[in-house]
């Protein structure tokens, strides 16, 4: 009898361990700290230009950039937890971005540039490993890109003003290829260029499946794809 019932017990309260692990194991991945700031330019910073970068014409090319506003590409995510009850904003990081941008008679004539996924990192070292083979699978789809596909007008250019234009151009994520409008920041600095783009994502345009963890904790479908860049001949 006393076995019998143990085993009842058993039964009846393993749904109820169950959750209580996923749940633990959502909540490892919600709150993990503090987000990173949304990348941004820093209007007025640098105002004297050497004579060697007044020339816009040529190519010029990704760099590391300072410290502080260093080349950075990344998404930001919102997570929630038991349906909306908690959330958080996740945000992952790589400096691994290449690529470059021709100017040509006062036209960006030709841009481009790749991520790579596999080296982004968040706050939580646990989030890194699951987005390897789930959600963006950068194990599978390593890099990321966007090539400008319409030229771009250039304006006239002031020293540490923050100029915006639009950008037409193809975004690859996750494998698939989908024609974007960035609204597109650029800045000239003393040592070249710093270019800011955030980009709207629907995780459905690009066959990314929204990461959830037994209905305890779920992502939003849609986010953002940011890129800062820092640009030198």
């Amino acid at each position: 009898m006393k076995s019998s019932t143990k085993k009842r017990i058993f039964w009846i309260l393993t749904p109820f361990l169950t959750l209580i692990v996923v749940g633990g194991f959502g909540v490892a991945w919600m709150l993990s700290g503090s987000s990173a700031a949304p990348l941004a330019l820093k209007a007025g910073e640098s105002t004297s230009i050497p004579k060697s970068a007044s020339d816009l014409n040529g190519q010029w090319q990704v760099v590391p950039g300072p410290a502080g506003s260093a080349t950075t590409a990344g998404y930001r995510v919102v997570e929630k937890v038991a349906g909306g009850l908690v959330s958080d904003t996740a945000t992952g990081r790589t400096g691994d971005v290449t690529g470059s941008v021709t100017v040509a008679d006062g036209r960006v004539s030709a841009a481009n540039f790749t991520v790579n996924m596999t080296t982004l990192k968040s706050d939580k070292s646990l989030r890194d490993a699951v987005l390897k083979t789930n959600a963006i699978q950068t194990t599978k789809y390593p890099t990321a890109a966007f090539t400008l596909t319409n030229p771009i007008d250039l304006p006239d250019i002031t020293p540490g003003k923050i100029n915006r234009v639009d950008a037409h151009g193809t975004l690859l994520l996750h494998g698939v290829s989908k024609s974007v409008n960035v609204a597109l920041q650029y800045q000239q600095t003393n040592t070249g260029f710093v270019l800011l783009a955030d980009v709207p994502i629907v995780m459905a345009d690009y066959d990314i499946t929204a990461p959830s963890v037994a209905g305890v904790v779920s992502v939003q479908n849609h986010g953002s794809f940011e890129l800062l860049v820092n640009l030198a001949k």
